[in-house]
This record gives C-alpha cells, sequence and structure tokens, in this order.
C-alpha cells in the first residue's frame, strides 16, 4: 500500500511529522480527512513519502509526531496516544478460486510489506509467505497465485483489480471485520502540545466522509437471518396492542419535547426514572427475551409508536422520541418493506451497528408504528464466515 508523510507546520522552523501508508489512489479516504482536520485547526501541511514502518521507529527515536493505524499495540502504548476514529476500513478475505477448498493449515497468505493488515497478522499469529511492497503486486500474486489468499479493504481490492484489468469476481470474498482508522500522537507531540489531540478528535465530526452503508450483499445476508423472526415478532398480539395502546395517547409538541428533555436528562445523570419505568412493562420484557436467541447479534429493540415515542424497549434508549430521526421518518408510512441504516461506530464499546427498521401495520394494513433493530454488525456477518472475531 502507499506510504505517505505529513508535514504539520505549527511554526515556521518545527513542523510536525505524521507518517501513513494509506492509499492516496482510493477517494474519500483517510488522507482527506486529515487534510481537512488539520485545516480546520488552521494548520498548514505537506504530503512527503514514509513507510509505516520507519515510522513507527523514528516514533521511538522521537523523530516522528505520529503516525496512522488501526489500532494501538502494547508495544507503542508506552509511546502515545491513540484519537479518536477518523475513517472505517472494510476487512475481507479474497481467495483465489482455485484454494476455495484447501486445507485451512496449507493456506499461502499474501501481504503488504508494513501495512495494517502486516500489522495485524503479527497480532493473529499469521505468517505471511509472501510479502510485497505495493497494493498493485499483491493483488496481482493473488492473481497468478503464488499465494491463496490475502486480507485487504474491499474498496482497495475492488478498485486496484479494476486498474490492473483483473475480473475480481472469481476470488471469494468473506467478510472479516471494520477497522476504524485513528491518527496516533507520540508522546513527543502531546509534551509539546498538550492540546492537540483533544482538538484533533473534537474536529474529527467536522470533517466525516459520507455515511458508510452495507452493500447489496451483506444487506441480503443480515435479512436472511433476521428478517423472518422480525416479521413473526411484529405479528405478536403483545406488540401490535402495546403499539395500539401507545398510539391513545397523543402527546402535543410541547409535552413530547418536555417528556423527552427529561428522559435524556435523566439517562445523562445515570438515573433512568422513566426508562426503568419502560423496561419492566410487558412487552419491554418480551423484547428483551425474543432478542436473546440471537446471541449479541440483536443488541436492542425499539417499539415505536405513530409519534415517534418509544412504546416499549428492549434496554435503556438515549431518548425518547424518535419522530425526528430516519430509523422512524424514513419507514413510517413510507411503502418500503424495510430500511438499514448507515454503520455507526460506538466508540464506548468498539463495536459497529445498523439500525433494521420496518413498519408495523394493523390488520387492515394501515401503518401504526415502526419496529428498529439495533444489529452488530461484525457479528452477523462473522456468523455466516465462521469467523471468530478477536
Amino acid at each position: 500500500m502507499p506510504t505517505t508523510l505529513f508535514f504539520v507546520l505549527l511554526t515556521l522552523t518545527e513542523p510536525l511529522k505524521f507518517g501513513t501508508n494509506v492509499s492516496l489512489t482510493t477517494p474519500d479516504n483517510a488522507v482527506n480527512q486529515v487534510q481537512c482536520i488539520l485545516h480546520n485547526m488552521n494548520m498548514p501541511f505537506e504530503l512527503k513519502s514514509l513507510s509505516w514502518l520507519r515510522a513507527r521507529r523514528e516514533v521511538k527515536l522521537d523523530r516522528l509526531d505520529g503516525y496512522f493505524t488501526t489500532h494501538l499495540t502494547y508495544e507503542m502504548s508506552q509511546h502515545g496516544k491513540l484519537s479518536s476514529p477518523i475513517y472505517l476500513e472494510n476487512w475481507y478475505w479474497f481467495t483465489h478460486p482455485d484454494s476455495i477448498n484447501v486445507d485451512p493449515k496449507k493456506l499461502r497468505y499474501g501481504v503488504v510489506r508494513g501495512s495494517y493488515q502486516a500489522n495485524w497478522f503479527k497480532t493473529q499469529n499469521i505468517t505471511s509467505l509472501v510479502e510485497v511492497n505495493s497494493l498493485e503486486e499483491i493483488v496481482n500474486v493473488l492473481h497468478h497465485h503464488r499465494v491463496d489468499k490475502v486480507l485487504l479493504d474491499l474498496d482497495d481490492f475492488n478498485n486496484t483489480a479494476d486498474n490492473l484489468g483483473i475480473d475480481a469476481s472469481p476470488y471469494q470474498r468473506s467478510f472479516y471485520r471494520y477497522v476504524p482508522l485513528g491518527v496516533f500522537a507520540a508522546n513527543k507531540l502531546i509534551n509539546s502540545h498538550p492540546s492537540f489531540l483533544d482538538k484533533f478528535d473534537e474536529t474529527i465530526p467536522q470533517c466525516a466522509p459520507a455515511p458508510f452503508y452495507l452493500s447489496q450483499g451483506e444487506q441480503v445476508q443480515i435479512l436472511d437471518k433476521l428478517l423472518t423472526p422480525l416479521e413473526g415478532l411484529i405479528s405478536q398480539p403483545i406488540i401490535t396492542d402495546t403499539v395500539t395502546q401507545s398510539n391513545h395517547i397523543q402527546l402535543s409538541k410541547k409535552e413530547l419535547k418536555l417528556a423527552d428533555e427529561l428522559w435524556v436528562k435523566e439517562v445523562k445523570a445515570h438515573q433512568h426514572g422513566l426508562a426503568k419505568k419502560m423496561l419492566l412493562i410487558d412487552a419491554s420484557l418480551y423484547l428483551k427475551q425474543w432478542q436473546t436467541q440471537f446471541n449479541g447479534i440483536v443488541t436492542e429493540t425499539i417499539l415505536i409508536d405513530k409519534q415517534g415515542k418509544n412504546a416499549a424497549i428492549s434496554k435503556i434508549t438515549s431518548d425518547y422520541w424518535q419522530g425526528d430521526e430516519s430509523k422512524f421518518s424514513l419507514v413510517y408510512k413510507q411503502s418500503i418493506a424495510h430500511r438499514f441504516s448507515s454503520v455507526e461506530y460506538d466508540a464506548s464499546t468498539h463495536h459497529f451497528q445498523v439500525h433494521l427498521s420496518l413498519p408495523i401495520k394493523d390488520p387492515q394494513g394501515e401503518h401504526i408504528g415502526v419496529i428498529t433493530l439495533g444489529v452488530d454488525v461484525e457479528k452477523v456477518l462473522h456468523s455466516f464466515n465462521n469467523i471468530v472475531l478477536n
């Protein structure tokens, strides 16, 4: 994978230096996000090549201020801190068609030298047979069957194969994980500019990339696992009766606003008065029990009435009124049968999830509410690929 170095000029005589091996050829990548962030922090910069391995070494020698990385290794944790995620990579295993039935213990792995995947291989005790210097080389190595399997970002593989004139369709692909990419700030930088990392993190939302959505194939996999049970759930009388009863309680805009504000205030204060009361109703207990069958794939279930109010919940939600959120507004009284949200990263749990929403209808086919599932994306996709998530 191509390598680059950032020079961030805080002064005319002492630029900051960041190393990365993020590809410069993929549109809307992490390089673009960092450029935007530093620009919004009023920090001019230059771009120059530097290998990732050298970047790590230079940090240890206090000659580099940081680098891009997917995770903070134990080795480097004493040398600095990692920013919040700035970009999301979508890692897939790609297997040569002639190697699909090869004994897993005999598979030959290839990797780009100095890439995030190379570092990841070490954490997973995977030995690579072939190491090359670029993304183009590793795709070619797989194409000519010098290796059986490689681990690459989905867009990187597809774009590189296309640029090389290689048909990507024969290569079996299986989801491995989403990988949040951040900026490692060395102690040297933190000590000289203590507020840098906080300001960097604060500026990330201003430069957020376009929403990341599941591919069509990934959506089909999730629907295959969850749609039939979910349709069975919303046909249960306890669900339809609960949302109907909630619809009979109409609140004015002012009442909705006050109820939502109180709910949010209690949640932030860890009091949860209103939320805990709702958790104890029969429908909420039913939802909580229902989702246990999925072994953590379903993280939450929310029953929403026609006003956008919570009618039942399997776990405490951050707010009471969902009426202004797309998981409700883009589903209720719409013609679609279901809707997936964009992929969201939960920094507190380090998990990625989407919301899958379906309209709830009465026997006459009239919309009376919405049900929304929080789905742990990695767990559900791994359940199809038989891969253990570390």
